[in-house]
Formats: C-alpha cells, structure tokens, sequence
C-alpha cells in the first residue's frame, strides 16, 4: 500500500495576520500538485490581489470570490461594541479591532464588502475572474432561520464545518460557488482559501462538485487535503471565535 506524506501547517490563532503565510504555503502545494486553479474568498478584494501579486508570472488561473451585492460592515455600530467591549469576536482579533479604529477615525460610516472600482480594475489587470455571489450557506435558508425562526439542514451543515474553523467552511463553499459560475472545473483539484471575517488563515485542496450534486456518490465534493488552518479558534478571552457567526446572527 502506497503511502502520500503531506504537511499540515497551524496557525497559533485564527486572523488575517496569517494572509501573507496562507498565500506562501498554498502556492507551493499549487505548484507541487500541478493544480491549475486558485480560488480565493475574498469580500474586498485584497486578498485576491496579495495572492495574483505572489503568483504574478505564473500559470494559474485565481479566482476572487465575493459577496452578495449590498454587504457592509457598519463602522457605528462595531465602534460601539468595540468601546462596550462586547463583540469578542473583533477583540479577540486584534488587527481586525484595529481596522474598525481605523475606519471611525478616517470618519467611515459603512465600508462595502464588493471590491471596489480601483481594486476591480487591478484583478481584471492582473487576469483575476470575480465572482459576486450570494454565500452558499447565507441564502434564503439563513433568512428563515434569522427572521422566521425556522431551521434547516444547512444550518446543520455550516455547524459541521465550524469545529474545524470558519476558514474550511468559507473555502468548501467558496470553491462550491466558483463550481457554480463555471468558472473551476469539477473533475479536477483546486486550492481553495478562506479566513475568519477577514483576510486568509485556512487553505485546503478540494475537488469541488455543483451546489445541487455536493453528496452526489460520483460527482459530489472531496475534501483531499488541509493546507493549513488556526490550530485553535479560542482566543484571549475564552470566547469560541468559531461560533462567532452563529452568535452574531442571534444577537443582531
């Protein structure tokens, strides 16, 4: 029986102080697997342009994949609970907390997920394909469960995927909605990249499948190998950034 020896690489926390890494490490198992396709989550942009300008000259295809159109962060209101101190999930993280202080001192009162023009026109530059899509786990489901009370299996699925790191979900179902748009093959390998909120700190190879054959016994997902991932989403304060999602939906 042959045996594949793979390294697994573990951040000390969850956050996007683990973008640049991300970036390295999955480029060198793109390279070393001969996989064509990068798929990157990416809300602004940045992510995106940080992986096409690491992979600048090289044979991949990168794919930004965004939100839904009318996303945003609301500068206000994450200020308040940053001074109340009652959103561990931005404090835990402390660059996130930071870009918050930032945004309110540069007088921001919304900061929009979508890449904005400039940023669109440097991907395009660089040979980046967008995807703008609705999260393959926060479409109508989410509304039922957020404003009717009504649960549902993908509640059950995106659950399942939190104990490894919100990073996993995010890359699983960010190369899901490539799959989707036709822009990745579903035969074939890709890297995929995800984080926590913001920036990149998990990095998995998968074989996608179309959102409606994700179980299919032939052509659904595999999940082959994990790049790297936070060995731990606790942070200072005890509090499961994992679930971070989850308890923002219940208390917004």
């Amino acid at each position: 029986m042959s045996v594949i020896e793979r390294k697994i690489f573990y951040f000390e926390r969850p956050g996007l102080v683990n973008t640049d890494m991300t970036i390295k490490l999955a480029l060198e198992r793109v390279e070393e697997l001969n996989i064509e396709h990068i798929v990157v989550s990416s809300l602004t942009g940045r992510s995106a342009l940080k992986t096409a300008e690491a992979a600048k000259d090289k044979n991949f295809k990168i794919i930004c994949v965004t939100f839904r159109a009318g996303g945003y962060y609301d500068v206000e209101k994450l200020s308040k609970k940053l001074e109340k101190e009652s959103s561990r999930y931005w404090i835990d993280i402390p660059e996130m907390a930071e870009e918050i202080r930032k945004w309110k001192k540069e007088g921001l009162k919304k900061v929009p997920f979508l890449p904005g023009r400039p940023m669109k026109k440097k991907l395009e530059e660089l040979g980046v394909t967008i995807v703008t899509a609705t999260d393959m786990g926060a479409d109508i489901e989410c509304s039922m469960e957020h404003d009717l009370g009504v649960s549902s299996p993908k509640i059950v699925m995106n659950e399942t995927f939190y104990p490894f790191c919100p990073g996993l979900k995010v890359s699983v179902l960010s190369a899901v909605t490539a799959a989707d748009a036709g822009v990745i093959p579903i035969d074939k390998e890709v890297v995929s990249m995800g984080g926590t909120e913001r920036g990149l700190d998990t990095a998995i190879v998968v074989k996608p499948s179309y959102s409606d054959s994700l179980f299919d016994p032939q052509i659904g997902l595999e999940i082959r190998e994990i790049i790297c991932k936070p060995r731990t989403m606790f942070g200072p304060s005890g509090f499961y950034l994992g679930r971070a999602w989850a308890y923002w939906r219940k208390k917004t």
